[in-house]
């Protein structure tokens, strides 16, 4: 059981772990500073390997990069998105070493339900739609994407709340967890809420406004992690935790709104329904296979939270959920924001018809380099950063956390390229390998449930998950020697860059 006492100075231990974390990294990449240029500025990827402790700490190396690199239109923006993202994500960090002191594993266990069955149930709300928005050259065409991703997202959540009014206690037996009965209410919400987000993300990407996006990831983390903290002081239970997640999901969708409505309140005229229709034949690719391939990935990546809280205990899956959100989070956020600016860039280029190819190996070269030395410390005292930071109750999660790192690993290498399916029109074999990643993570962890073992279980789901991940990056690579096909359609309207 973790201790709901709180120390008066307990803030005071991760401003000091940080400080120390500090002179640490800039002692071990003291020497690589100097002569980073250009697409190397992927020191900024350096968080994700001591979990999220020294994200505070991005800004200081960028300011030791040469002055030429803001130059290159690519960092700035990259630097603009995790520069927001860090700011959050220092916030967070302290935010949680306290929540690990009046949260318990159970509750944990019973939130890392919830986000998981949130996690597929987000990927039916736009039925992927919302990627398609950055690929039309006509802006019209993208405006009415992001419309037809907003009326997708409106009519699932309707259905969504239709079926657990009458599914809700078969899925509660199902996942072995009667706490997460009224929970189930709020999955609709959440759905609506992320469907309208990441389609204005990604039509605000297109508009190049990425100070805009860096301001939505400040205000949803910053809240979330807020009401977290005030409700765990006032509540007992998850509640805390998922009314967090719920009102930061809404922060941060109203400040698109607020952008958005100001500065393209012209454009709603364009929407047309004939439009919608017309432009969801000529993308159905997306939901036909991005769709599915989304709730392929996300349900094998929920199926630990799942079995565990199954055949295990709510508590187990607690601690995993607890070890996976720390590595996790800082990395996705980080992998997110390349992954953004990659994206629009590298449709820019195929629309330029410039190659890929090169600039991707670079990335790939200089993450390596970067992410090793930190990645590889982790992995030989995850545990004992565990204890240290959030309190010996959670140096299992510490274990889990280690077991998972080469996974971890590998989709931070990975993540920021995932589009690229998308633009060579592959999305049905991307669907496909994903679909043979679940069944073997599937595999592994009834091994381990077989073997009565949950570190047995973990460590084979995360080798196949490495095995999976770095079978999809050498397809990426050999799909870049090609040409990928064109959207020839002229643009009607140029596009407002801010």
């Amino acid at each position: 059981m973790v201790s709901s006492s709180i120390s008066p100075t307990l803030l005071m231990v991760p401003l000091m772990v940080i400080s120390r974390l500090t002179s640490l990294v800039r002692a071990a990449f003291s020497n690589i500073l100097p002569v980073i240029t250009g697409l190397d500025v992927l020191i900024a990827l350096i968080p994700s390997g001591f979990g999220s402790n020294i994200d505070i700490f991005l800004l200081l190396i960028m300011i030791r990069v040469p002055g030429n690199i803001w130059k290159n239109e690519f960092f700035r923006n990259v630097a603009t998105l995790i520069s927001g993202t860090s700011l959050a994500q220092a916030f967070s960090v302290v935010i949680y070493l306290v929540l690990s002191r009046i949260y318990t594993e159970e509750d944990f266990g019973v939130f890392g339900l919830y986000m998981n069955i949130l996690n597929i149930t987000i990927i039916f709300s736009t039925a992927k739609y919302e990627l398609s928005i950055l690929l039309p050259r006509s802006d019209r065409d993208s405006v009415n994407l992001l419309g037809l991703s907003g009326v997708i997202s409106a009519g699932v959540s309707l259905l969504l709340l239709l079926l657990v009014g009458l599914l809700n206690d078969p899925i509660c037996r199902l996942l072995g967890s009667d706490e997460i009965s009224s929970w189930l209410w709020f999955i609709p919400l959440s759905t609506l809420l992320v469907g309208w987000f990441q389609s204005l993300r990604n039509y605000s990407n297109r508009e190049k406004r990425y100070r805009l996006i860096a301001v939505a990831n400040i205000g949803q983390s910053l809240s979330n992690s807020l009401l977290k903290l005030f409700l765990g002081l006032l509540i007992v239970g998850a509640a805390g935790l998922i009314f967090g997640v719920v009102f930061g999901q809404l922060a941060g969708l109203l400040v698109f709104l607020a952008v958005q409505i100001r500065v393209n309140r012209e454009k709603a005229g364009w929407l047309r329904w004939s439009e919608m229709r017309r432009l969801a034949r000529k993308y159905s690719l997306f939901p036909r296979y991005n769709m599915w391939q989304g709730l392929i990935n996300n349900f094998s990546g929920a199926l630990p939270v799942f079995i565990f809280s199954s055949y295990f205990s709510t508590a187990i899956a607690g601690f995993y959920t607890f070890g996976y959100m720390i590595l996790y989070r800082p990395v996705s956020l980080v992998a997110n924001a390349f992954y953004q600016v990659m994206f629009q860039r590298f449709v820019e280029k195929q629309h330029m018809q410039v190659p890929i190819l090169p600039e991707v190996k670079l990335f790939l070269k200089r993450s390596v380099q970067l992410l090793l030395i930190p990645f590889g410390v982790t992995a030989l005292y995850a545990p004992e950063i565990f204890s240290f930071l959030f309190g010996e109750d959670w140096t299992e999660a510490g274990r889990y956390a280690r077991i998972i790192l080469p996974w971890i690993f590998t989709v931070s290498l990975v993540m920021p390229l995932s589009f690229i399916p998308d633009l060579y029109r592959r999305q049905r074999t991307a669907m496909i390998i994903d679909g043979v990643k679940l069944v073997l993570r599937l595999g592994a962890l009834m091994t381990g449930v077989a073997r009565d073992n949950v570190y047995l279980g973990l460590a084979l789901y995360s080798l196949f998950s490495v095995l999976s991940i770095l079978y999809s990056l050498f397809w990426y690579l050999r799909l870049l020697k090609g040409e990928p096909p064109r959207d020839k359609t002229k643009p009607d309207i140029p596009i407002v860059h801010g």
